[in-house]
C-alpha cells in the first residue's frame, strides 16, 4: 500500500469533471461492501455491471442536482483518491419519485437490484427523523490510500459546511460494514437505529450538529 504524506492531498469541491474518476473510484472502495453484495446480488453473473450502473446514476443525480461533493486530490499527480457526496432531504423525493430515474435504474442494474435499492433506501429513509437534516450519501477512498486519514479529511469537509446550517440537526451516514463503526464514531457519530433487511444488517450513524438552533422551542 502506497504511504502518503496528508499535506500532498488537498480536499476541494468537485463537479461534472470528476464524474468518471468518482465512479471508478467508488466502485473500487464498494464491490466488497456488505450492503452492495447484498442489494445487487454478489453471487449472480453482471455483478460488476451492476454496481457500475448503479454509482453512475446515482453521480448523475446528485451532481444535476448540484449537492455537495468534495474529492481529495493529491496535489502533484492531480489524482482523486478519495470522494465524499453529501445530500439534503431533497435527494429522497427525486430518488422515490423520479420515474425517468428509476427507469434508467431498471435498465441498467436490472428489476430485482432497482427493488432491493428503493426498498433499501426507503426503510434508512424512513428510520430518520423528519427534522431537517443532512446526509453523507456516497463516501469511498480507493482500496490503495485507505487507513491513511483521507477519509476523516472528508468528513471534517463535509462537517466544516453543514455545521453551518442552523437549521439542520445534523448529518446521517449508513453502512453494513459493522468494520468501520469504530471510526465513525472517533468523529462524534453514534449508532441512532439498526435496520434488519433480509440477511443484511445495516446501521443507521448519527453526528448532532454543534450549531442547530430548535426554533420549535421557541
Amino acid at each position: 500500500m502506497p504511504q502518503l504524506k496528508l499535506e500532498e492531498v488537498e480536499i476541494v469541491r468537485i463537479d461534472e469533471r470528476y464524474s468518471r474518476q468518482a465512479r471508478s473510484l467508488l466502485f473500487h472502495s464498494y464491490i466488497e461492501e456488505p450492503t452492495y453484495r447484498y442489494l445487487f446480488d454478489a453471487d449472480q453473473p453482471g455483478y460488476k455491471q451492476r454496481i457500475r450502473a448503479t454509482l453512475r446514476e446515482l453521480i448523475r443525480l446528485h451532481m444535476d442536482r448540484g449537492e455537495l461533493m468534495f474529492g481529495a486530490i493529491h496535489k502533484s499527480e492531480e489524482r482523486l483518491l478519495g470522494v465524499a457526496f453529501c445530500s439534503d432531504l431533497e435527494l429522497k423525493t427525486d430518488i422515490s419519485g423520479q420515474l425517468l430515474w428509476r427507469l434508467k435504474m431498471i435498465l441498467t442494474a436490472g428489476l430485482e437490484g432497482t427493488k432491493r435499492f428503493l426498498r433499501y433506501f426507503a426503510e434508512v429513509q424512513r428510520s430518520l427523523p423528519a427534522k431537517n437534516h443532512r446526509m453523507v450519501s456516497l463516501i469511498g477512498v480507493h482500496p490503495d490510500f485507505q487507513k491513511q486519514g483521507i477519509g476523516k479529511m472528508l468528513l471534517e469537509a463535509i462537517h466544516q459546511v453543514a455545521d453551518q446550517d442552523q437549521n439542520s440537526i445534523g448529518l446521517f451516514i449508513d453502512t453494513g460494514n459493522n468494520r468501520y463503526l469504530e471510526f465513525y464514531q472517533s468523529l462524534d457519530y453514534r449508532v441512532f437505529t439498526e435496520l434488519q433487511l433480509d440477511q443484511l444488517q445495516e446501521f443507521v450513524l448519527f453526528r448532532p450538529n454543534p450549531n442547530y438552533i430548535d426554533t420549535s422551542a421557541s
